[in-house]
């Protein structure tokens, strides 16, 4: 099935993917930890990093070029669901400041992973 999608699309799932499941430990160390509840917010940050590191990461290793721009695609497209999500289910927390951040934080994420992804690629 998953042969049937196209690998931006596979690409994006597994970055998502990743999300919730960092989510989730990070999570469980907070609540089973002495952490404070105020790192919620830089943990979400590192996670959605990382997350769109790995997904454009793999999509950039599949392709074997062109993974700045194919990163960056990942990256966009991982902010535009987040936006979306935002948008449904708390419209208040948007500001122009913390839009550009994400924003900016996900292109470069997702530009870093696709220049990785090219290089442990074995197409070239």
């Amino acid at each position: 099935m998953l042969k049937n999608l196209s690998i931006e699309l596979v690409g994006l799932g597994k970055a998502l993917a990743a999300s919730v499941v960092l989510s989730l430990l990070a999570t469980v160390l907070i609540y089973y930890t002495g952490l404070a509840e105020t790192l919620f917010a830089p943990l979400g940050n590192v996670i959605m990093v990382i997350s769109i590191f790995l997904g454009g990461c793999h999509v950039s290793k599949a392709h074997g070029s062109k993974g700045l721009l194919r990163g960056i695609n990942i990256g966009v497209a991982f902010f535009i669901l987040m936006f979306i999500a935002t948008l449904v289910f708390n419209p208040s927390l948007i500001s122009m400041r913390t839009f550009l951040l994400t924003l900016t934080m996900c292109v470069v994420s997702g530009g870093l992973g696709g220049i990785l992804g090219v290089g442990l690629s074995k197409n070239i």
